[in-house]
């Protein structure tokens, strides 16, 4: 269950016992679940339907708070909230025994689900003051915390899979956290530990013959935890399973693979397909185990970029020694990835700040362009097939665009305020704007796992300056040449930077079809104009 996965097992090393209790409100599924932090332990109190909770609670509450109470439940309550900029909602109420709470609710989206955190603090009276805005300030960054680290398990597989990268990251924000509140529970090493939910190093063995995996159990028993398959499918199965763990389950630390070729029901060559396209084969030693040495099979084995080949029967102590200097090296080689993440990770915070400054200025386009790209977009996908549009990319699509310009802010104020008589220089610095766009976008979106998404928001932000014609920039590129999502985002793009200057906007699309934008997609965009018009 989302709430002992997430705070009973990880958080409650975070929090201060001075915090009574903790609801988790789950207003899809009508449930709410009470927790009691007492002695330094959550503990799991009620799990109630929440109509029922919210008819008891009328009648536990001074009437006069009743409202407010219900209010900061509210999940259209608390959006609007976020919408005016504020991440939670801070009240004091009094019970009818005359005990005083402050409390505090936040939206928190645990696997796709929207639920209300609520977090009441027993209080000696009604509007505590000074404590009480230390306490709302704690528990927002105790929010945000919990919310970082099981964000970092969203990465890419090939992000996840560095252990000592994760660690160091859960590690900072924990670090973060103490810095700012001293008086929380210290031992955070060890609760970080926790959180990335890893357990022993772990071998997987795949293989139907049962004599060859107990063999080479026996190897390795002492040192690592085993995890034995009968045929590919169950391999495939486990690791799954064991990657969907994530950061709030036990989960186990694969550091290497014994993989046989002719099994029942799934042979290797598939699993060894499928850990190709999960890119698990750069980061886990796999060792093929087959009686089966033929040029042809080696030749195919190899190509997957495999470890190494053992040949059955095989040594017992070649075999520890050979695998063992395959996990070492395999640990070496990510532990440089992970330096390469942690300075990725100081440069995303460097830009942090940027990135919200551009939302901030071009927020309003933002939203308009957007709608434009999904109805344009949409009649694209209906009026030419060989674009290879679906719903799914449109939709992307039309989230994506929210980068469009973020290269612009590279543009030197000095240029900008010229407003015309450029030099060569201020030109060439105005062209290539997008390419510093593009550069940013690399390292905001490098932890998203959805590849296409990326590409995407960067053929947008890159192209959507390019003409039809080739007199675009920064590379002339022209005709379909250009991305279809960087033609598609420039008509909605115009169309939103000239609407409130000119009372016609869709006769300046119209009138540079064939130049500036593509003539099929102006031909969708003759069908589409009223309803640009609605938006």
């Amino acid at each position: 269950m989302v709430m002992e996965d997430t705070l009973v097992k990880n958080v409650s090393e975070l929090l201060l016992e001075s915090i009574s209790n903790i609801f988790l409100v789950d207003i899809i599924n009508n449930f709410i679940y009470e927790y009691r932090f007492e002695n330094g332990v959550l503990n799991n109190i009620s799990k109630k339907e929440l109509s029922s909770y919210l008819d008891g609670i009328k009648e536990q509450i001074k009437q006069e708070d009743v409202k407010e109470y219900m209010n900061a439940i509210s999940l259209p309550k608390l959006e609007e909230n976020n919408r005016l900029g504020n991440s939670y909602i801070s009240f004091s109420y009094k019970t009818i025994d005359n005990k005083c709470y402050d409390a505090n609710s936040m939206i928190v989206d645990f696997n796709g689900n929207k639920c209300i955190l609520l977090i009441n603090r027993l209080s000696k009276e009604k509007n505590s003051g000074e404590n009480s805005a230390k306490y709302n300030s704690l528990i927002e960054t105790v929010a945000d915390s919990i919310l970082k680290v099981h964000n970092v398990f969203n990465m890419d597989e090939k992000t996840l899979s560095n252990i000592d990268g994760v660690k160091n990251y859960i590690d900072s924000v924990f670090s973060n956290l103490t810095n700012s509140y001293p008086e929380l529970k210290k031992s955070f090493k060890t609760q970080a530990l926790n959180v990335s939910g890893r357990s022993k190093n772990t071998i997987l063995i795949v293989d139907d013959d049962a004599l060859t995996r107990n063999m080479i159990k026996k190897i390795f028993d002492d040192e690592y935890k085993i995890v034995m398959a009968n045929n590919g499918k169950e391999a495939i199965e486990y690791i799954d399973s064991n990657r969907k763990k994530g950061a709030f389950e036990q989960s186990d630390h694969i550091v290497s693979i014994f993989l046989d070729l002719t099994m029942p029901v799934m042979d290797g060559f598939a699993v060894l397909d499928y850990l190709s396209d999960k890119n698990y084969l750069n980061k886990i030693p796999v060792i093929i185990i087959s009686g089966d040495y033929e040029r042809e099979t080696k030749t195919r084995v190899y190509s997957y970029n495999i470890a190494d080949m053992l040949e059955k029967p095989f040594d017992f102590e070649i075999v520890r020694h050979r695998i063992s200097n395959f996990i070492n090296l395999y640990k070496s080689s990510n532990s440089l990835n992970s330096l390469i993440n942690n300075q990725n990770n100081d440069l995303k915070d460097i830009i942090d700040a940027y990135i919200k400054a551009y939302y901030v200025d071009y927020d309003s386009s933002i939203k308009s362009i957007s709608n434009y790209i999904k109805i344009l977009a949409t009649k694209v996908m209906e009026d030419y097939d060989e674009y290879d549009l679906n719903t799914i990319m449109i939709d992307k699509m039309a989230d994506a665009v929210m980068y469009y310009d973020i290269g612009f802010y590279s543009v030197p104020r000095s240029v900008l305020l010229k407003q015309g008589n450029y030099t060569k220089e201020d030109i060439n610095i105005i062209r290539n704007y997008p390419l510093f766009g593009s550069k940013v976008l690399d390292y905001v979106l490098s932890m998203t796992s959805d590849e296409v998404y990326k590409k995407l928001a960067q053929n947008i932000c890159k192209f959507a300056r390019e003409n039809y014609d080739g007199t675009g920039y920064p590379n002339n590129l022209s005709k379909d040449n250009i991305p279809v999502e960087a033609q598609i985002a420039a008509v909605a793009i115009t169309y939103n930077n000239i609407k409130n200057k000119t009372d016609k906007p869709e006769d300046v699309i119209l009138s540079k079809s064939g130049t500036i934008f593509n003539p099929k997609i102006v031909n969708s965009f003759k069908k589409v104009i009223q309803e640009f018009k609605n938006i």
